[in-house]
């Protein structure tokens, strides 16, 4: 029994001079790394406390926040006002919108043939308004019109053909982001 604790002792010994010495020159090693690093690399000291990243690590993290929260919040993107004529897709739909089209050259008028003949429930109340919206929230056959820099603001667009039926489009306000 009394050998095993002399050989503790002996071990433990050992390992409290080797960490001894260790720290101090591993400390010497550590400072001189921290002093030959360029100042945006080194970590920031502010009295005794030592914070555990650097300057250029701060700039890439706020960055970092900023784009995040800009992607979360939404940025500037592109916006229009529409409204539309949505007939059901039959074998005459597409030329009963084509000659209705002819016959359309104001707004009023198209509220009007939106109330009269359009299967959308937005149709029937408030003459085609689809309202404001952004690219992403309309099936993609039209937003890829509303969206499209050629599709005029004021006319008459379309026949449009999408899953739900056939559609005039008439673009009130756009504003487009590149």
């Amino acid at each position: 029994m009394i050998k095993i604790c002399n050989h503790l002792f002996f071990v433990g010994a050992l390992l409290v001079f080797t960490i001894k010495d260790a720290s101090s020159s591993s400390f010497d090693t550590l400072a001189a790394r921290q002093e030959a690093k360029p100042f945006y690399l080194r970590d920031i000291q502010i009295g005794d406390t030592t914070l555990p990243f650097s300057p250029a690590s701060v700039v890439i993290m706020i960055i970092s926040i900023i784009m995040l929260l800009r992607n979360l919040l939404g940025g500037p993107k592109s916006s229009a006002v529409a409204s539309h004529i949505l007939v059901d897709d039959t074998e005459d739909a597409k030329a009963k919108l084509t000659a209705m089209k002819k016959e359309i050259n104001d707004f009023t008028k198209f509220k009007g043939a939106a109330q009269r003949y359009s299967k959308c429930p937005s149709g029937k109340a408030s003459g085609g308004s689809l309202g404001k919206f952004t690219p992403g929230m309309m099936v993609p056959a039209f937003d890829k019109v509303i969206f499209d820099k050629e599709s005029k603001v004021g006319q008459v667009i379309g026949p449009i053909r999408t899953n739900f039926g056939y559609h005039l489009i008439w673009i009130e306000e756009r504003d487009l982001v590149e």
